[in-house]
């Protein structure tokens, strides 16, 4: 802003002003002199007060540093930070916007995202592909189609990835790609073909970058959001469960470096005291996590059923877990929940050898316990249905429940029976999961999962 606007009034200089309206000009001598004319205010020196800073620190009365996504003092006192949305996006608009000298840069990097554009309502920057569909791709997934975790992060998938990811080819890749897969889910955009041939870019590349370590904790940052944006796509994918199950490993294996950890990083939220933290206030302060006893008396007797299948450790190990979900639901969800998180955790502990052998379609017994797996998550719905709290995206129908058919017919014929309470899992409207709960039908009639 310029300095003449901030001062309180209109200025006026002396070289501006005609020879009747200057202080010693007097145009008849005979007349009295005028009275002098009142001294202007002098301007008041510069407000230092903060005027974009986080809700904490307006609430504590103290100036705010307004560093994102954490300012210090919140960083500090172990707070979580929220900061006013326009404050977020006229920051972003202010920080972010590149100088020519960056543009040229950018246009000067290998790749095929050349052009610079800014995107829509998140005023997010991108280095965009130079067609159409991949802009409104990029805004679609700014507005749309941006993943519910971590839990009340929408903030990191809206300004903080955005602001980096033209840096990295499979980072705007991955988003795209979950992009259009989320339009095709939701729409009749027929945008299927691009979300595969972007996924394909961006595993290639993706797998590439992870061949070396990260240069920084920005390019750890965009590792994480490329596997989670890929995750997130494999749900929306008729064949997904292995490339789903290879992608939940690769994101646990990257969110094991410490620097993700560190409160600099934009997926800290993921550390222990906070994702689970978070979820554990909202189930211990809601109404919402009560899941149908009938369906965990079916659930616990289909596990009681398979429990003298051959199992391996670490199918053993799965099993036993898939137990307690399903014994802690009846009675504590928040229990439930921390359970339910193994399930994702456990994978990345064993070897490339003892993952591979679990996500073998040839391996019965495993296929039995992953039809459990996606089962028991549908019917955790009441209660997993709080990690979208605040979430301001749109619900997009998956297709995670489908892959239940899919072992289903893969399975040995004398072991089917093992997957019919799963299969009957998957043949209810969604919705009956969440009861009598007061959501829209039209957004929880298909799985979200």
């Amino acid at each position: 802003m310029a300095p003449s606007a901030m001062s309180p009034g209109p200025s006026h200089s002396s070289a501006d002003a005609s020879p009747s309206e200057s202080p010693g000009a007097i145009s008849n001598p005979d007349c009295a002199p005028s009275p002098p004319r009142p001294r202007k205010p002098i301007p008041r020196k510069g407000h230092t007060k903060s005027r974009r800073g986080c809700f904490n620190c307006k609430r504590r009365r103290i100036k705010c540093n307004e560093v994102h996504p954490e300012c210090n003092h919140c960083v500090k006192g172990g707070l979580r930070c929220e900061y006013p949305a326009n404050i977020i996006q006229s920051g972003l608009h202010l920080s972010n916007s590149p100088s020519p000298q960056e543009v040229v840069q950018l246009r000067s990097t290998p790749g095929t995202f050349v052009s610079t554009i800014w995107a829509g309502t998140r005023g997010a920057t991108f280095n965009a592909y130079q067609t159409m569909s991949d802009m409104r791709l990029f805004h679609h997934f700014l507005v749309t189609a941006y993943p519910h975790l971590p839990v009340g992060a929408d903030k990191i998938w809206v300004t903080v990835i955005p602001s980096f990811a033209h840096n990295y080819e499979y980072l705007i890749h991955s988003i795209l790609a979950l992009a259009a897969s989320h339009l095709d889910a939701v729409s009749n955009a027929n945008v299927a073909e691009e979300a595969i041939s972007h996924r394909i870019l961006a595993v290639k590349s993706l797998n590439e970058a992870l061949s070396v370590p990260p240069k920084s904790r920005t390019e750890l940052d965009a590792r994480m959001a490329a596997a989670l944006a890929l995750t997130f796509q494999t749900s929306h994918l008729q064949d997904g469960l292995y490339e789903f199950l290879t992608m939940v490993r690769g994101c646990n294996l990257i969110a094991g470096a410490e620097a993700l950890r560190n409160c600099d990083s934009a997926f800290h939220a993921f550390r222990e005291d906070g994702h689970l933290a978070i979820m554990r206030n909202r189930l211990a302060s809601s109404q919402l996590g009560a899941v149908d006893r009938e369906d965990l008396d079916a659930a616990a007797m289909s596990l009681r059923d398979i429990e003298l299948l051959a199992m391996s450790e670490q199918e053993r190990a799965y099993w036993e877990v898939l137990v307690r979900i399903v014994d802690n639901a009846y009675h504590d969800p928040v229990a439930a929940y921390t359970s339910f998180v193994l399930l994702y955790n456990i994978p990345a502990k064993w070897t490339h050898e003892e993952f591979q052998s679990f996500i073998d379609p040839n391996n019965a017994v495993s296929q039995i316990l992953l039809a459990h797996f996606i089962a028991v998550q549908a019917i955790l719905a009441p209660i997993l249905t709080l990690e979208r709290v605040g979430f301001q995206g749109v619900h997009a129908p998956t297709a995670v429940l489908g892959w239940i058919d899919g072992i289903y017919r893969n399975v040995p014929v004398e072991l089917r029976h093992h997957v019919e309470f799963c299969k009957q899992v998957a043949r209810y409207p969604f919705v009956r999961f969440l009861g009598d709960r007061q959501f829209n039908p039209d957004v929880y009639d298909k799985p979200w999962i």
